[in-house]
């Protein structure tokens, strides 16, 4: 079983993972914290920027990647009193993990997954927690940092 680690400072990140947890996703959503950073062996500042899901295997997939490997683990029960409702759920929930990771489609998924992070303080439930500290800018042929010209 896969682990959804979160961001529990950021308000839209929390809420995110409430919504996913109603969701039949099968693996664990946990807010991130240095520890469980470490014992999973997470890169703490690519988790910074990017929302990790850590594979059974302990395989890192970070961004829109980690996102679509989250809605892949969907699955329910079809017994339970809603169970049918959730099975169709959880179907459309794993085809829309594989579309994301789809070669045609995971590099605009990963361009959408960078706006959203970037602007997530000015999103519904963002706080000025939830604003990621700015990228160094590159120059064409300079190290990071450079300035442009």
């Amino acid at each position: 079983m896969g682990t959804l680690l979160y961001d529990p400072d950021c308000g839209f990140c929390t809420r995110s993972a409430q919504l996913l947890a109603r969701w039949p996703v099968t693996c664990r959503i946990e807010p991130m914290t240095p520890a469980r950073l470490a014992e999973l062996a997470v890169d703490p500042a690519r988790a910074a920027a990017e929302i990790p899901f850590v594979h059974a295997t302990g395989e890192v997939a970070y961004g829109a990647a980690g996102i679509a490997a989250a809605l892949r683990t969907s699955r329910a029960d079809r017994s339970a009193p809603t169970g049918r409702l959730r099975a169709v759920a959880a179907a459309l929930l794993r085809l829309a993990g594989r579309i994301l990771a789809s070669p045609g489609i995971a590099p605009v998924a990963a361009r959408v997954y960078r706006w959203v992070a970037e602007h997530r303080h000015e999103l519904p439930g963002g706080t000025a927690a939830c604003a990621l500290a700015p990228a160094p800018r590159v120059s064409p042929g300079g190290p990071p940092g450079a300035p442009s010209r």
